[in-house]
């Protein structure tokens, strides 16, 4: 992605959105909601903090890749990419079930029983939560690390900024032993979405229609 045309993002400002993440996250527990409720909160308050950082420094938003130029764009080709991404994972599905084995098992995600924490779930993680978690992994962490080599490894910037990004992504969807396949798929997709499209944008629309089209067939 070109610093010249996206600005550069400074260790100060990751730190700060670091502080910000951590600290929401630790205040988050004390309010008196639900689990659920609590993270879509902390997610929308992590959104609206690091745009206003972002926003009120001289890099502006384009450094995150959400200059007012690229998001129409962006959202186009995020339903492009989707598309595309769709139909190989349904190839993938089914070339797994003529292996014997089932596809279904490997995209199970837990969902709430009830109807309104159902709702809820699918507004959290699949509208609020993508765009909150692509601000960080792939609009601050990937472009501050991809800025930070450029200078020094050029050809190399982009996959070593690749693969701590969607290491982090996947630590922070950890859940047990195994590495999470969804997310590690995931994360390299966002991030070349975002390094071919030049807007974070596209990476958005992936990952909120990817988590809706999981959601649903774990539904089903």
């Amino acid at each position: 992605m070109d610093a010249d045309k996206t600005g550069h993002i400074n260790s100060f400002q990751v730190m700060f959105t670091i502080g910000i993440i951590a600290g929401v996250e630790a205040g988050i527990h004390y309010l008196p909601f639900e689990p659920l409720v609590r993270t879509g909160i902390a997610r929308c308050m992590e959104i609206v903090f690091i745009l206003w950082l972002f926003k009120a420094s001289d890099t502006r938003l384009a450094a995150i890749g959400l200059s007012k130029e690229m998001l129409l764009p962006g959202f186009k080709k995020g339903l492009i990419w989707s598309a595309g991404f769709g139909l190989l994972a349904i190839l993938a599905g089914a070339v797994l079930f003529f292996c014997g084995i089932n596809p279904f098992k490997l995209l199970h995600a837990g969902l709430p029983s009830s109807r309104t924490d159902l709702v809820l779930f699918y507004i959290i993680g699949g509208l609020i939560a993508p765009v909150a978690e692509e601000i960080f992994f792939r609009g601050v962490i990937y472009g501050y690390v991809k800025g930070l080599l450029k200078k020094t490894l050029r050809q190399w910037s982009v996959p070593i900024a690749l693969i701590i990004s969607t290491a982090l992504f996947v630590m922070a969807h950890q859940g047990g032993t195994v590495i999470a396949l969804p997310q590690l798929v995931g994360g390299i997709v966002f991030c070349l979405s975002y390094e071919i499209e030049k807007s974070l944008v596209t990476p958005m629309v992936i990952h909120s229609t990817g988590n809706l089209a999981l959601f649903t067939i774990s539904f089903l």
